[in-house]
């Protein structure tokens, strides 16, 4: 009976983990806007005005965890690709999305694996002014952002956003 109580315990401990972590959909970026989610950080700054079929996750537990995924408009690819900057892959990069983000890709969870994701079309990025990755294949016009975690001695490490910077806009040169 012992062994029944306990494993009960550990059920509901592992189902009711990430109870903070709130889930929106909105239709297009305007509706986002229209709702906030853009003032309050849900969404970042670099998803684009044609942006549709949008979802986003946002823990508000107090770890600043977000996942987000968005189709964009053709006419939204130059300034996306600008605010992304150069690719960098996504050797030892995580994604630590809760199993209730039912609408997250089985491909982006846990220790992510580059090659696997090369053969799906996706090109990572990192955001550091939101401390933030983002992958997003561009023959589809889909992209995914999530709170960028490295992996160090094969454990996950969340990175801080940088401060000073906003949008992930990469430095202008002359």
């Amino acid at each position: 009976m012992t062994r029944v109580a306990l494993l009960c315990v550990v059920c509901a401990a592992v189902g009711c983990g990430d109870l903070d972590v709130v889930t929106n959909t909105y239709s297009t970026m305007a509706d986002a806007r229209a709702a906030g989610a853009v003032d309050r950080g849900w969404l970042p700054a670099f998803v684009p005005d044609g942006a549709h079929d949008i979802r986003e996750a946002h823990d508000e537990g107090g770890s600043g965890r977000r996942w987000g995924l968005f189709s964009f408009a053709p006419e939204d690819t130059p300034t996306l690709r600008q605010s992304l900057g150069a690719a960098s892959g996504f050797e030892g990069w995580a994604v630590d999305a809760p199993p209730r983000i039912e609408w997250w890709p089985v491909a982006l969870r846990g220790a992510l694996q580059p090659d696997r994701l090369a053969s799906t079309g996706l090109l990572g990025y990192r955001v550091p002014a939101d401390g933030l990755a983002v992958g997003v294949n561009w023959n589809q016009r889909r992209a995914y952002y999530w709170t960028l975690l490295t992996v160090v001695a094969n454990k996950p490490k969340r990175e801080a956003p940088r401060t000073g910077g906003g949008g992930g806009a990469p430095p202008q040169t002359d």
